[in-house]
């Protein structure tokens, strides 16, 4: 699902979702759980203090209670009377009702006193003579000597203040006490003692029960000491010393004055809220267990993940619909480039894709003007592989007409070669014949005696001198006319060959031209992303066609420019053989003319014998020149023979130009073929 647009949509709607609601709500937690705390903190502080207050004002009755025992004007009286136990060897029972009537008037006070304060465990003077007085204690130790307890020198040394000295466990170690003693003076304003009064912490305990924080909650008193006052959910601690019970975290309270933290007792773990009394130094631990405490954070932590999850199944519900919207005319897209892929340009673009405002609408409507942009493209593909494949075969026709006139050049040319060298054997031939002749002349001139018989057979061979010459000029004259022939269709050839270069400039302008549409058709298809690279096989397949019959054209134009060459150069070659055949023949009818004059001469040889030294002078002399005019004559033949043969090389080097020109035009026939089959694959 992830590898479709549908669905990274909807999976980058639920991240935008779920990573925001998942912050939030840890947020929301770890902000919870620190207010938590810091609501903890607050309420305990504030229920300690409370409790703070109720103990001060607890303890500062109590103290009042002392001052007006000290100016009870019974316990101002007391005296030198008031027993004494600092001689006393053994526990000696309190009886102070038995003993003077000073003693057990103050004792009566007491009395009262207690039974109006019920929370009291011991009321107590000492005076400065070593007398005590108590209530509560069934005996007094022996040697009993109270001014050397801490509790009677302290407020001796503070006589204007009620001192409360630290806890104590009684002696039946049930119950802690605290004492507050203060000086008793006489209506003289001298001391006489101290008097003090002994509470018990029990009333404390109880009140400290009373107090609830949360459904779990309490609160410990321990003293400066880090003696334990009061613990009513741990009563056993009391009296006991905090670093002795070993708590981690616990153990080093007493340093502290305020701080919050987690402990673990009884293996329950507690939140714990440290305070310490500015009044009286003692410290309160508020104490809730935990559990208690996150129970409301769990709650909101639940509500919580209930809302993301409900927002999350919104979201993705949103975020299906949403993304549905963006991947139906999505897929509709693909598949219509799917189908031009295939070839098929038929189908038109849907019309709700084109109706839409957005960016889908602009993508549909660039489909439609991109297959409507291919189906022209094609559409003049086809037309212009049509006129390719025309224009092969139209050239494919002349070349074959080419090649039939080359091959009747080549045959004429050889024709002509094979003349020349009848010709050339003729000349030499006849400058053998005149070789022989001069030196008749010559054997004239060294006898006379001779002329006259051999004057017959002289001009019998003259006879026959003026017959080869006779032919030789009508041969001139079949050379001279064959060589313009030759020239004709040379020139022929050429004009051909240019309306050949035109073709091939055709074939290569159209190649050309094939190329843009591919390239163009490439760089559509490179438009259409992933869905238009079979397209773009296709138009760099046309592309590479048009590259081909663009090297096949400019390879037909390179020949056609060789053959153009080697037409112009056998022209040149025809025109330099025409030039020779012409002087030849000039030279071959003199030679006529001078065999005619040597047949004349030997007739008149014939005729004045008696001239014969004379004319046998005139004919050494026309013999020599004969002479030389065949020489001149076979040398001009030699020379035609060589050009003619030249030319026969050149016609058959342009045959087999004309021939590679076929073949080409073949290739560029299949090649313009092969371009309308793939063409042919498309709909449009």
């Amino acid at each position: 699902m992830l590898h479709t647009i549908k669905g990274k949509m909807v999976t980058a709607f639920l991240l935008a979702i779920i990573v925001p609601i998942a912050i939030t709500c840890l947020v929301v937690y770890f902000y919870m759980d620190r207010q938590m705390n810091d609501n903890f903190v607050q309420a305990t502080t504030k229920e300690i203090v409370q409790v703070d207050n109720s103990v001060s004002i607890y303890f500062d009755t109590i103290r009042e209670n002392v001052k007006m025992m000290a100016n009870n004007p019974v316990v101002m009286k007391a005296d030198a009377t008031v027993t004494t136990y600092m001689d006393k060897a053994d526990k000696t029972k309190n009886a102070p009702l038995q003993n003077g009537k000073t003693e057990a008037a103050i004792y009566k006070e007491f009395q009262r006193f207690v039974d109006s304060h019920p929370n009291t465990s011991y009321v107590y003077m000492a005076t400065i003579y070593g007398g005590y007085i108590s209530w509560g204690e069934e005996q007094i130790k022996e040697k009993y000597d109270p001014r050397i307890r801490p509790w009677y020198k302290e407020p001796m040394d503070n006589p204007d203040k009620v001192v409360t000295t630290a806890p104590y466990v009684s002696s039946g170690g049930t119950a802690v006490n605290i004492s507050n003693v203060t000086v008793v003076k006489n209506e003289k304003g001298a001391p006489v003692g101290v008097v003090g009064i002994d509470a018990s912490l029990a009333q404390l305990t109880d009140n400290l029960k009373n107090i609830k924080i949360g459904s779990s909650g309490y609160v410990m008193l321990l003293a400066k000491d880090g003696t334990v006052l009061a613990n009513p959910k741990h009563p056993d601690m009391n009296s006991k010393n905090i670093a002795e019970l070993k708590i981690e975290k616990l153990m080093d309270v007493k340093d502290k004055t305020a701080d919050h933290f987690e402990v673990m007792m009884y293996g329950t773990p507690y939140m714990a809220n440290l305070y310490t009394s500015e009044k009286t130094g003692w410290k309160y631990i508020a104490f809730v267990e935990k559990k208690e405490m996150i129970e409301g954070i769990q709650r909101i932590g639940l509500i919580l993940i209930f809302i993301g999850a409900l927002l999350v199944v919104i979201a993705a519900g949103a975020s299906y619909l949403f993304a549905s919207r963006f991947s139906k005319p999505i897929h509709a897209i693909v598949h219509h480039l799917q189908q031009m892929g295939e070839g098929d340009f038929t189908h038109e673009v849907q019309e709700r894709l084109l109706r839409r405002k957005d960016e889908i609408g602009t993508l549909g409507q660039s489909l439609q003007l991109m297959q409507q942009s291919m189906q022209t493209l094609i559409t003049e593909v086809k037309h212009a592989s049509g006129r390719v494949v025309a224009s092969s075969e139209h050239l494919s026709s002349h070349v074959e007409q080419s090649v039939s006139t080359v091959n009747g050049i080549a045959s004429t040319v050889e024709r002509v070669a094979d003349g020349a060298e009848s010709q050339l054997r003729g000349a030499v031939e006849s400058a053998r014949a005149m070789e022989e002749m001069a030196l008749g002349i010559q054997r004239i001139a060294e006898t006379t005696s001779s002329i006259a018989g051999s004057s017959a057979d002289a001009e019998q061979e003259a006879k026959q001198g003026n017959g080869c010459i006779q032919q030789a000029i009508r041969q001139m004259g079949a050379i001279e006319g064959n060589v313009q022939n030759s020239v004709s269709v040379v020139r022929v050839l050429g004009d051909r060959s240019q309306e050949i270069v035109q073709i091939a400039d055709v074939i290569k302008a159209i190649s050309t031209q094939t190329n843009l549409l591919a390239l163009n058709a490439a760089i559509e298809a490179a438009r259409a992303g992933e869905h238009g690279r079979g397209f773009a096989v296709v138009a760099g397949e046309v592309r590479k066609l048009a590259e081909q019959s663009s090297e096949s054209a400019g390879r037909i134009s390179r020949l056609i420019q060789e053959i153009q060459g080697d037409t112009q150069r056998a022209i040149q070659a025809m025109d330099s053989v025409n030039q020779s055949v012409v002087q030849g023949f000039e030279q071959v009818q003199e030679s006529g003319e001078a065999f005619g004059r040597i047949l004349q001469e030997i007739q008149t040889v014939n005729e004045q014998i008696q001239d014969a030294s004379a004319a046998s002078e005139q004919m050494s002399a026309g013999s020599e020149e004969v002479a030389a005019s065949v020489d001149e004559t076979a040398h001009i033949a030699r020379l035609s023979s060589e050009h003619v043969r030249q030319v026969a090389n050149a016609s058959e080097e342009q045959l087999s130009s004309v021939k590679s020109l076929s073949h080409s035009a073949g290739q560029l026939n299949e090649l313009a073929q092969e371009l309308n089959r793939l063409i042919d694959r498309y709909k449009v």
